[in-house]
């Protein structure tokens, strides 16, 4: 099943990267450039944490969970800061500062014990006179190893101020041998172009430039790549250019404002290939695990086959490694078979170990699972009303559930597709399943322009946003079924402009 592995794949925070101790569900933007934060600040200073306030026993939040107005993240109320340098605001060095706890899905920062001794870059904002003050975990802010790029402006603020500047950081995602200082960048304008190196902490700048386009240049470290989701927290990336690629990326700098850049380097390797059943036909949403040959744990690589069967692992720390299909062993729709490795065995031990390095391609792999059990193959089409066909929409099987407490439990045998262009859809089922077959789709009042018939199943519904479903079409998974026809009650509607079209 998908949902095992996408799961897994949502642990992956941008904050991490940072430094920052913050819950997954705060999600975060661009954190603007040194001198958005500056200007947006009341306070900006450099802090130790000297203390922390410990909650009784029983007002500390369960571990991994998030906090509430009776219990605090890892058992923190509050943490006590003495001030180191101060670069905004009137706060003296030395005095002390408290601040609140955060609840771990607030975006405000949350403390630890070990935290103590460690230093901290805040930009602050005042509140209501109050004397506990609210670390943010998006923006600027950070501890202070990982403020080199902000430190540089701010402790030379009386030469640069009201100057133009360029800057960012170079990091690797992954741990490495590699160094940050020393690497070359080049600044590249309509005019002239600007040679820059790195400092020991990867951070390059620039002051006094015309404001304009630019564009930066870096050379690339030999089996590495620069990540492209990480630019997009860039606050001055040009959103508009269509030239551009990630050897020359192009920025915008404004009159008397800053430009910031910070670019990733992510490990350049793959892993890919397909897999087919035994009629050579593809298998969509079988998953692939690849582990450290020697069974100790490494990070998680993972990824489940689209619908033409192919699947792509990158990133690979370098190492030895295994491929394991349908690690949990479970036999479902998608995954009719138990686990095995590649190329086809029980053991981890006799199976192939695959070597990769940095810059490393290993391609054209083809799996064939031992199935277990028969599946059969349902294909159809979804319809509005009128005939219409439903694009890119839900269309789920759901078999008859055992008896449960949890209705909402997901069943083993379950499978789901969406439509193409036509309405067309194609599900697995495992051999002998009974169960029922849907098209459902999520909309709201108003979403669509002149539909009553859907307006009226919205407000039946009681729900805000309520996923209509056709009428199901009972199966039994005997043999292969073409042609089923699922049709929502009510017809075609063109959706309606949003209020910013």
């Amino acid at each position: 099943m998908l949902s095992r592995h996408m799961k897994q794949y949502s642990l992956l925070i941008f904050v991490l990267l940072l430094g920052l101790r913050t819950a997954e569900a705060c999600s975060c933007g661009s954190s603007g450039t040194v001198l958005d934060a500056y200007n947006h600040a009341d306070v900006v200073v450099i802090v130790s944490v000297a203390s922390v306030e410990k909650a009784e026993p029983e007002k500390t939040a369960p571990k991994g969970q998030m906090s509430n107005d009776q219990n605090y993240v890892d058992g923190i109320k509050s943490t006590t800061m003495r001030i180191d340098e101060v670069f905004k605001g009137t706060l003296k060095v030395g005095a002390e500062m408290v601040f609140a706890q955060g609840g771990g899905a607030d975006c405000i920062w949350t403390f630890a014990e070990e935290d103590i001794g460690r230093k901290f870059l805040f930009y602050l904002k005042r509140f209501n006179n109050s004397t506990v003050w609210v670390a943010g975990t998006c923006g600027r802010s950070s501890q202070v190893d990982q403020a080199g790029d902000d430190l540089l402006y701010l402790r030379n603020l009386d030469k640069v101020r009201d100057k133009t500047r360029i800057s960012g950081t170079m990091r690797f995602l992954h741990e490495n041998d590699e160094s940050l200082a020393g690497r070359k960048v080049r600044i590249v304008g309509d005019k002239r172009a600007y040679e820059l190196k790195t400092d020991d902490q990867g951070v390059y700048e620039i002051y006094d430039l015309p404001a304009g386009r630019y564009f930066v240049e870096t050379e690339v470290p030999k089996g590495w790549k620069i990540g492209s989701f990480w630019l997009r927290y860039s606050p001055s990336l040009d959103p508009n250019a269509e030239e551009g690629s990630l050897q020359k990326i192009p920025i915008v700098l404004e009159a008397k404002k800053h430009a910031a850049l910070d670019i990733m380097f992510e490990i350049d390797n793959v892993l890919r290939g397909h897999i087919y059943d035994p009629l050579g036909q593809p298998m969509k949403g079988v998953c692939i695990d690849l582990i450290p040959s020697d069974g100790t744990k490494g990070a998680y690589l993972a990824d489940c086959t689209e619908e033409d069967g192919a699947f792509k692992i990158d990133e690979i720390p370098p190492g030895g490694y295994v491929l394991v299909v349908n690690d949990d062993g479970k036999i479902t729709s998608s995954e009719p078979f138990g686990t095995f490795y590649y190329p086809k065995v029980t053991k981890r031990e006799e199976a192939t170990v695959f070597t990769i390095g940095l810059g490393d391609i290993v391609e054209n792999l083809e799996i064939y699972p031992p199935i277990a059990k028969e599946t059969i193959t349902v294909e159809g089409v979804l319809l509005y009303s009128d005939g219409k066909p439903v694009a890119d929409e839900s269309v789920f099987f759901k078999s008859l559930k055992k008896q449960s407490s949890d209705k909402n439990e997901e069943d083993e045998n379950d499978d789901r597709a969406k439509t193409d262009s036509q309405g067309r859809f194609s599900v697995k089922i495992l051999k002998g399943t009974r169960g029922s077959l849907v098209g459902g789709m999520f909309t709201y009042s108003g979403e669509f322009e002149n539909c009553p018939k859907l307006e009226r199943l919205i407000k039946q519904s009681g729900s805000g946003v309520p996923e209509i479903t056709t009428p199901p079409v009972e199966i039994r998974a005997t043999t292969n079924l073409y042609g089923v026809e699922l049709k929502y009650q009510f017809p075609y509607c063109k959706k309606a402009e949003s209020p910013d079209q």
